[in-house]
This record gives structure tokens, C-alpha cells and sequence, in this order.
């Protein structure tokens, strides 16, 4: 079959000829191809079949598999090889024949004749999935919480700061809250550490079910968490998620055979023209939650600037 296919491939044939050459090349790289100067598809590996399904006879056929916002990078791959004569590289996704995500690592090779002139561009692909994927669970790890897979304050502060640039360009207001869980070292301490483990998971699906799914809810601390609420037009609208998140944490907690009652203290600001750093709203939100645990706790309430 393999034979078959690539003997509908035109062109430079010295690979198909040379068998030695041949199993160097192609146990180098996960996959191989070559291409003349016009992009015509000279030779693929027997691989590809392992791959997608069968083996490719034209460009087109290999393009299907990238995903589309990679396309064009490929394309450039191929233009810069034949402009610089230099070896270039990229990597890219696709998928397989069954719809496995895979990344790429690709490398275009120029070949040139005996007097120079580029006469084809070989292209090695290697898989490196694996690879891509433990890099991304090291971002997962670098910008979420490991307990309970909520963004960390490195993230939240981010996303904070990118909200404050874009409400100071278009003056949609937004909200920033702080929770904080009252005396959760009393339920560490008396109840274990798994139980207050298994508290903060069960204390994140309350909040959630508290929250529009634009807005954003990270732990910056043991204890405390910050809320991100975009688009709200008055301070009501914000007293109403504080009021829910109160009455959700008030029920009874059932946790790892463990009963008890809970309560949070909240601080909240709410953006103004006049604030320009991201410390300065986390700031505020510190304050008002101060107040709020001197006077109580149980509650939440508004930082107001001094007139």
C-alpha cells in the first residue's frame, strides 16, 4: 500500500531508491516528507498511514490535519525556507485520524544541487505531545491553586489588572471583593487538616453556585479569597452576591461525617476614574474587611475614600 502511494509522487526519488538513506531518515523523525521548490508534496513516510490514515499524495491532504490557526504559520515555514535557504522550525497542533490533539515540532531542511540552487525542502516532524503537555500542567501549577484548582494570586492579580486598564478605557464599572472565612483555623485545628481540606473544595462549590460564570473567584490565602465581578452597573447589584455568598456559607457544613456552622467576612470596592494600581484596590478591599471583622464579623461591607 505504502509503495503504492508514494510511487504517485512525483519527483526527486533518490529516497525511494536508497534504503539505507531511507531508514536513517525516517528513524530520525516521527514523521517525513519532502517537497520541491513549489510546494508539490514529493515523498511522505510510511508512518503518516500510522498517523492520519493513509498517506498523503498532495499538501493539502496534510494541511486538513493542522489545526487551522497554525495553517498559516506552516505556510510561512515553508516561504522563509525558500527565501533564506536556511533551516527553519516551528511547532504546531493537529490531529490524528481519531481526533487525538498532537503537537508537532517541524523542521524544513533546504536541499540544494551540486551548483547550489535549492532544488527541495525536506521536513521532519516529531512528536511532542508529551512534551506540551507537562508544560502545561507547570502553567496550571504556576497560576492555580493545587487544592482547589481555583486561579492563585499571581493569576487573580493578572486578570485584575487587565480589568482595571480596560474600565479605565471604557468606564464600565466593575467590582473587587475579598472573602475571608472566619475562624477556619479553629475548624483545622479541631477537626483536621483533611477536613479543612475538604471544607475549602466544598466551600468553593458553594461560592461558584454564587457566581455568573464571567465572574472570577481565586484564593490568594489559606483562608481568604478575591471575587472579580465585571459589568456591574450599581452597588445593589454587588450587595446581592455578597448577600448569597453569606446565606450559602451559613448552612449547615456536612463534611468527612463532620458537622458545623460557618461564616465569612467580606470586604468590597468597586472601581473609580481615580484608581490607576491593582495594590491600591487590594488595599481597599483589606480595609473594608477589617471593618467588618472589628465589628462582628458575619458580614460584609464597602470601602468608602476619605472625602
Amino acid at each position: 500500500m505504502s509503495q503504492k502511494a508514494n510511487s504517485k509522487l512525483q519527483g526527486h526519488a533518490w529516497i525511494q531508491e536508497d534504503s539505507f538513506a531511507r531508514q536513517i531518515i525516517e528513524r530520525s523523525w516521527d514523521l517525513y516528507c519532502q517537497f520541491d521548490i513549489h510546494a508539490n508534496l514529493t515523498y511522505a513516510s510510511d508512518r503518516f498511514h500510522d498517523w492520519f490514515g493513509f498517506i498523503p499524495t498532495e499538501f493539502q491532504q496534510i494541511a486538513r490535519f493542522i489545526d487551522s490557526e497554525y495553517r498559516v504559520d506552516v505556510q510561512k515555514l515553508f516561504i522563509h525556507t525558500l527565501q533564506t535557504q536556511a533551516s527553519s522550525k516551528i511547532e504546531f497542533r493537529a490531529r490524528s485520524s481519531i481526533d487525538n490533539v498532537i503537537w508537532f515540532e517541524c523542521l524544513a531542511i533546504p536541499i540544494c544541487d551540486s551548483e547550489g540552487d535549492l532544488v527541495q525542502i525536506c521536513v521532519g516532524l516529531t512528536d511532542i505531545t508529551q512534551r506540551k503537555n507537562q508544560e502545561s500542567r507547570l502553567v496550571a501549577m504556576a497560576y492555580h491553586d493545587p487544592l482547589t484548582g481555583l486561579p492563585n494570586r499571581r493569576l487573580f492579580k493578572e486578570h485584575l489588572q487587565q480589568s482595571l486598564l480596560q474600565a479605565k478605557r471604557t468606564l464600565r464599572p466593575f467590582a473587587l471583593m475579598i472573602v475571608d472565612i472566619d475562624d477556619f483555623k479553629i475548624i483545622n485545628d479541631t477537626m483536621g487538616h483533611d477536613v479543612g481540606d475538604a471544607f475549602l473544595q466544598a466551600f468553593v462549590r458553594r461560592i461558584q453556585g454564587c457566581l455568573r460564570e464571567e465572574d472570577m473567584f481565586a484564593r490568594i490565602g489559606g483562608d481568604e479569597f478575591m471575587i472579580l465581578l465585571p459589568a456591574v452597573d450599581c452597588d445593589e447589584n454587588v450587595k446581592g452576591v455578597a448577600q448569597r455568598v453569606i446565606q450559602s456559607v451559613g448552612q449547615i457544613w456536612d463534611v468527612l461525617d463532620c458537622q458545623f456552622h460557618a461564616t465569612v467576612s467580606m470586604g468590597i470596592t468597586m472601581f473609580r476614574a481615580d484608581l490607576t494600581e491593582v495594590s491600591q484596590m487590594m488595599k481597599e478591599v483589606d480595609i473594608a474587611l477589617y471593618q467588618v471583622k472589628g465589628k462582628g464579623r458575619n458580614h460584609y461591607r464597602f470601602y468608602h475614600p476619605a472625602p
